[in-house]
């Protein structure tokens, strides 16, 4: 990938040597585009309402482009001066390059670092045009627009970087508001349902003061377990919150942010509710176990290890042969390709939850850069090759990345559990039909954030569903598989 994206810079900047950039307090050349989502995006309309527009004009295999968007110091300005704060900010991904297109953006081609989509709050345009426009000679190229109409070059500035920039060029002070935060929680995987098990919350500030104190409800298996907590955040700082609660997944499992600077309400609703779901780890009494790596461009560069729950390495592999291709090992015949070995649980193991690591030398994850394979990551099955893990794609997870509860093995299997069917929604936030990528069947009960069933349904696969009707705010999808149930949050527009 890193090596991908230096020859891919070196040509991109090859073929314009004679135009460059377009030049400092030039007239932004004007556009309308049409985002992923299907919305319209006129730069002058922005410009016309007061707003300054942030326009990052990126590629997808452009290594530099995705440590920027992953320092999340855009999404920042997009809560809190975007849409979902004080809406004095237009921030707009463009991806610039012709060959590439929404595969490239979800993460799912080998020309592309990772999924550009997910964790992107602001709208994604795929335009070569506007590139063209732009007379881009490298990525990424950031520009920052005030409503005067004139564009300038910003660079890759940090969250408060921006604020400054702003404040400091386009005739007006950035205003903000008050008691505006978030919360955030990460999805769990346990060994059993219903245990004890410690999780994690992330409260950031995105207010114009300081946020002194916050009260979080967790709900988890009907139970609500009530956080309060003193803090001493200033905008953009954020906290991690870690709570001991019984988890489960017979109910929806939730973080709500109920209040802040002691009473106040949040600032946005939609950012202050986020829910999260309990996996269990795949059981199995089989001793004889596969494990399946999927390499990268690199495999010299590729190690993994499954370790016990006292951390205790039980089986390793890698790094793989390097290859010829050029001086940083590509390519060869470990290349791209999938790896198996076989390792054995001694008879004697106690009944536990194993966890597997991956790990990269270089500090970029995995990539496949070959469409025709797998994207590049890790499985375990038993000797009937049954999947008991997989980490699915994996992508830039820098020097490691860890998988707690991968797997489970019982000496004495009684029952079996299978964990629930992958289904993903898009758009979200929504306006009128909500997509579902899902294998079977769902059975749908959409609740608003009071409770209330407002739709049921069953969903074939990859089917979707109207919600015109509804009105905009926060809402909760409850999808089950026969057994199993999942929960996300949807925000309506």
């Amino acid at each position: 990938m890193k090596k991908t994206t230096l020859t891919a810079f070196l040509l991109l900047t090859s073929l314009f040597p004679v135009f460059g950039q377009i030049a400092n307090g030039s007239v932004a050349p004007n556009f309308t585009a049409t985002d992923i989502n299907g919305n319209s995006h006129t730069l002058q309309t922005y410009l016309s309402q007061g707003k300054t527009v942030i326009l990052n004009i990126s590629a997808t295999w452009c290594g530099p482009c995705w440590n920027y968007s992953q320092s999340k110091a855009l999404s920042d300005i997009y809560y809190a001066y975007g849409p979902l704060g004080s809406d004095e900010v237009v921030i707009l991904y463009v991806e610039g390059d012709a060959s590439t297109g929404l595969n490239e953006l979800n993460g799912i081609s080998g020309n592309t670092v990772g999924d550009w989509v997910s964790n992107s709050p602001y709208p994604i345009i795929d335009s070569a045009t506007i590139a063209s426009q732009y007379q881009i000679s490298y990525y990424p190229t950031v520009y920052r627009i005030c409503p005067d109409g004139f564009v300038y070059e910003a660079g890759q500035l940090t969250n408060n970087g921006w604020v400054s920039n702003i404040n400091s060029n386009c005739s007006g002070t950035l205003q903000g508001v008050p008691n505006h935060a978030s919360v955030n929680i990460n999805d769990i995987t346990v060994c059993e349902n219903g245990v004890a098990s410690d999780v994690t919350f992330t409260v950031k500030n995105y207010g114009n003061n300081n946020l002194s104190s916050i009260n979080v409800d967790l709900l988890s298996e009907g139970t609500i377990t009530n956080v309060s907590q003193s803090l001493n955040l200033n905008m953009f700082q954020e906290q991690d919150i870690t709570s001991n609660i019984v988890v489960g997944d017979s109910n929806t499992n939730s973080a709500t942010l109920i209040d802040i600077n002691n009473g106040n309400t949040p600032f946005n609703s939609s950012l202050s509710v986020d829910t999260f779901n309990v996996d269990f780890a795949n059981a199995t009494s089989d001793n004889n176990l596969i494990v399946e790596v999927t390499t990268d461009y690199y495999p010299s560069e590729i190690t993994w290890a499954i370790l016990d729950e006292n951390g205790a390495t039980l089986t390793s592999g890698g790094p793989y042969q390097p290859g010829t291709a050029n001086q940083w090992g590509g390519g060869g015949p470990d290349a791209n390709t999938i790896k198996t070995s076989s390792f054995s649980i001694s008879t004697s193991t106690n009944s536990q939850c194993f966890s597997v690591e991956i790990y990269d030398s270089y500090g970029d994850g995995w990539s496949a850069y070959n469409s025709s394979l797998p994207t590049a990551g890790i499985r375990i099955l038993d000797s009937s090759n049954s999947e008991l893990f997989t980490s699915g794609g994996v992508g830039n997870f820098g020097n490691s990345q860890a998988f707690d509860n991968a797997m489970r093995f019982n000496n004495s299997l009684s029952t079996s559990e299978d964990n629930f069917t992958f289904f993903s929604i898009y758009p979200n936030p929504a306006k009128d039909f909500l997509n579902f990528n899902s294998i079977n069947t769902l059975k749908i009960d959409l609740t608003d954030i009071n409770g209330r069933n407002v739709i049921s349904t069953e969903v074939t696969p990859n089917g979707k569903i109207d919600i015109s009707g509804l009105n905009t705010g926060v809402y909760f999808i409850n999808a089950t598989d026969g057994n199993n149930s999942k929960v996300e949050k949807l925000i309506i527009n």
